[in-house]
Formats: C-alpha cells, sequence, structure tokens
C-alpha cells in the first residue's frame, strides 16, 4: 500500500490506544507491546465512510491486524508479521500546538 502524502496516519497513545485515518475514515484500535519489540494491533475500528479507495484502506487494516512485531530505523517504523515487512510507517513529532 503507498499511500498518497499523509492519508494513513496512526498514533500510538501512552494508554495503549491508537487513533488515526485511512484513505477517508477515522480508526481506532488498542495495541499490546514489550520489550522485545512484540506488536499486537487489536480491536480495530474504523467509521464506516463511503471511500473510492475502499480496497486500499481494507488492506492497509487487515495489514495491521497481521503485524507481530516492529523495528524502529531512525524515523521508521517498519511493521513486521512473523519476520516478513508488511509497512513501513515515518514517524513525526506531534505538533507543538496539541
Amino acid at each position: 500500500i503507498v499511500a498518497e502524502g499523509d492519508s494513513y496516519t496512526l498514533t500510538f497513545h501512552d494508554n495503549a490506544t491508537i487513533s488515526g485515518m485511512g484513505d477517508c475514515n477515522h480508526i481506532t484500535a488498542t495495541y499490546v507491546t514489550n520489550s522485545k519489540r512484540e506488536l499486537r494491533i487489536e480491536n480495530i475500528g474504523t467509521t464506516r465512510r463511503y471511500s473510492p479507495n475502499y480496497e486500499q484502506e481494507n488492506a492497509f487494516l487487515d495489514m495491521l491486524e497481521s503485524v507481530t512485531h516492529y523495528e524502529m530505523d531512525a524515523t521508521l517504523m517498519l511493521l513486521l508479521s512473523n519476520g516478513t515487512l508488511v509497512g513501513i510507517m515515518e514517524a513525526q513529532l506531534p505538533d507543538a500546538a496539541n
């Protein structure tokens, strides 16, 4: 999945929740991680707006559900499923206004 600009975003909150945006739907989820960089993204929910790219958005959600581990490479979060790279997210600092 190659997203245009910043159309796919995820924010990992300290309370083990995720908020974000797919192609045109808001995403919520929970996550579990540990010191071995294991990562499970669970309880994924979205709004139900129609999107002409719904297949791509569904593929993104399926990818998130498949994640088992992560690695950090500078500002890149590499998402892995049983050792196979399934996604790359670019980390960004929160806006100073938030």
